[in-house]
């Protein structure tokens, strides 16, 4: 277990000290990332994360609940290496999605993880279905943007 500490605006001008302990594989990725930037922002997940679960009296959580917020279940065949690429992976794909704004964020969650039609997210956000595929197509746009790939080379 390795402690992480950072800062968070908690007012204009006043911040607040926040730590959180992480186990070493997910210490090492961080370190071997070597971005203040993305320890920063998982610092500061994490802690959101410990105070919703300090919070919560019972707590149900899916593997893919798991595995979504990077955590690793080791079977026989695992391979380390793959789980530090894997949690590379997440780190990069938490910094793409700290670039785009809270629409476009809610608009691309609600899609690829929560697997709801525009319309759905868009009756939740309290916008048209037309409207939530903007802030979706521009969401995607920005991702592909900051993995370097280049909107003529779709798959």
């Amino acid at each position: 277990m390795k402690k992480y500490t950072t800062f968070i605006e908690i007012k204009k001008g006043e911040q607040k000290k926040i730590s959180v302990w992480l186990d070493d594989k997910t210490a090492q990725a961080l370190d071997e990332a070597n971005s203040p930037e993305i320890t920063h922002f998982y610092v500061v997940e994490k802690h959101k994360e410990d105070l919703i679960q300090r919070k919560e009296t019972r707590r149900h959580t899916s593997l893919d609940n798991l595995f979504e917020q990077g955590h690793f279940i080791e079977d026989q065949d695992s391979d380390l290496s793959q789980h530090g690429v894997r949690m590379e992976n997440i780190l990069k794909m938490r910094k793409a999605l700290s670039t785009l704004t809270q629409k476009q964020r809610t608009a691309i969650i609600a899609r690829y993880v929560d697997n709801l039609s525009f319309n759905e997210i868009g009756r939740r956000m309290g916008v048209t279905g037309k409207t939530v595929i903007a802030h979706f197509k521009a969401a995607e746009k920005k991702i592909k943007k900051y993995y370097g790939i280049c909107a003529k080379n779709k798959h």
